[in-house]
């Protein structure tokens, strides 16, 4: 899984154009990550109280939300390289695979947590230089909750993937 996310986001970096970057990502980000679980951990305790069509439309968000950063952040190739590292269980249905970024100027440590599905290991959180990506998340949304409920949560996405779009 993450040797073929890595694969897709050199093709990405070589590829001119934002929203062709974004139509090489998309099928992969469906396919690499696990967005129901990244939506129910980031949102914690009120998806449960979500209903199916909302906790999709949040999945949703959060597809357009991860294929646009990943387009906008990963935009020009000048000679990158990831590595694998290792990998070890950290649960039984979850793995952590250790990797790096290697670019001109810096190596990155780009830690993958994965999720055993029905579908093979997905993504669930990516870890860069020691700060999750899925933690980000949660305290984010836990104070927007609390400020406007899961309706704020989903306008801060939309806002979020609008900034990705205006970066190229």
């Amino acid at each position: 899984t993450v040797a073929h996310f890595h694969d897709a986001l050199i093709q990405v970096m070589k590829t001119p154009g934002f929203e062709a970057r974004v139509s090489l990502l998309a099928p992969v980000v469906q396919t690499d990550f696990d967005l129901s679980t990244i939506g129910r951990i980031a949102i914690g305790r009120p998806w449960r109280s979500l209903g199916d069509a909302e906790q999709q439309a949040m999945t949703s968000l959060l597809h357009e939300l991860v294929t646009t950063t990943y387009a906008a952040r990963f935009g020009d190739y000048d000679g990158h390289a990831f590595n694998t590292l290792n990998s070890s269980a950290i649960a039984g249905n979850r793995e952590q695979v250790k990797t790096e970024l290697v670019t001109r100027s810096e190596t990155v440590a780009l830690d993958y947590m994965l999720i055993a599905t029905d579908h093979g290991w997905k993504i669930y959180d990516v870890v860069a230089n020691g700060v999750s990506d899925l933690a980000l998340k949660r305290s984010n949304y836990a104070s927007l909750i609390a400020d406007g409920g899961v309706e704020r949560v989903l306008e801060d996405i939309r806002e979020g993937i609008a900034r990705n779009r205006q970066s190229d």
